[in-house]
């Protein structure tokens, strides 16, 4: 994609889809390599595909998470001054953050981070995976406005992570994407089951992770004294308590370099929260073109959670739900 004048021609609406591609490959990999791992056939099965799979994904331009060692140490022995981020994208877990965030890359202004989910609160290399300077300055001579780089991550609770991106760019914006409580502690049950596979199915002790209603049950039942039982790593029902947190990225950043959105409304049309995005970050507004697949997207189906189960996670989130929008003056249809 031409990186100033976006779609023009039928050529250059080549080059936008494969611009497209690009920033959406590493997702759609890394969830067929779950797929294989949560098939009932062997590996051998899959092995063709893995192998072509595997050798693909070692020359990706941008990832998800996982980053191939060699490229690291590539980066570690060229020994060029790299930039620090200066916006941050982020949110609690399966809250919808990738789709919005790879479709942002689209834009001119826009360089993106060797990885989306690069764990800077525990990965003392983490500014290798950020553009050299060099990169962003030629960047600018080509571009109106400002160049931007984000830390992408969906650690909205991490508080060395909160720190540590104070630390390096105190006037950092700060893009606060959430999503219902109620639709994603489903959606995040849902990524609990794929992301465990055949380990999850096999554990009898976990054998409640199996139904929906017995998942929440359960974990309504240890809150909030006892931590409950996780494959993915955070906490299904705290995930959801979104107050304390935007309230600490609020008094850390200050009020006017926060923004807090609900998913939904991005699913429901893209772009006017794009041009949101955009108008926060200083950087010109354009239209961002749609790459149709929701990015990241559970590919298992599994059966819908039971009134029943949503009435009493909506009673359990109301509370907070109101702190919430008390803090940030205004409500979501949740």
């Amino acid at each position: 994609m031409a990186r100033k004048q976006m779609v023009l021609s039928n050529k250059e609406e080549l080059k936008s889809d494969l611009e497209l591609a690009k920033y959406f490959k590493a997702f759609e990999l890394s969830t067929e390599f779950r797929r294989i791992k949560f098939s009932d056939k062997s590996l051998f099965h899959h092995l063709p595909r893995l192998i072509k799979a595997g050798i693909e994904y070692q020359f990706l331009s941008y990832y998800f998470g996982s980053v191939p060692k060699w490229r690291v140490l590539a980066r570690k022995l060229l020994s060029a001054k790299r930039i620090a981020p200066d916006y941050v994208m982020t949110g609690p877990s399966k809250s919808g953050s990738s789709d919005l965030v790879s479709h942002l890359l689209l834009h001119p202004n826009i360089l993106h981070p060797l990885a989306k989910e690069l764990r800077l609160y525990a990965n003392k290399d983490w500014r290798l995976y950020y553009p050299t300077v060099k990169e962003k300055k030629n960047l600018e001579r080509n571009i109106v406005g400002p160049a931007r780089c984000g830390y992408l991550e969906p650690t909205l609770s991490n508080l060395k992570v909160l720190e540590r991106l104070h630390d390096v760019n105190p006037d950092c914006k700060v893009i606060i994407t959430l999503r219902d409580p109620v639709a994603r502690a489903y959606s995040y049950w849902k990524w609990e089951i794929f992301v465990g596979g055949s380990r999850l199915k096999q554990n009898k002790k976990m054998a409640y992770f199996q139904d929906y209603s017995k998942y929440i049950e359960r974990a309504l039942d240890l809150f909030p004294s006892i931590k409950m039982e996780t494959v993915c790593g955070p906490q299904v029902l705290e995930s959801g308590i979104y107050y304390k947190a935007v309230e600490q990225w609020i008094n850390r950043f200050g009020r006017k370099n926060v923004l807090v959105l609900d998913v939904a409304e991005y699913f429901q049309d893209r772009q006017p929260v794009l041009e949101k995005i955009q108008k926060f970050l200083g950087i010109p507004v354009i239209s961002i073109p749609e790459y149709g697949k929701k990015t990241n997207e559970n590919p298992i189906k599994l059966p819908p959670p039971d009134p029943k189960t949503k009435s009493k996670l909506a009673k359990f989130y109301q509370p907070y739900n109101k702190k919430l929008f008390k803090l940030i003056g205004f409500e979501f249809d949740w």
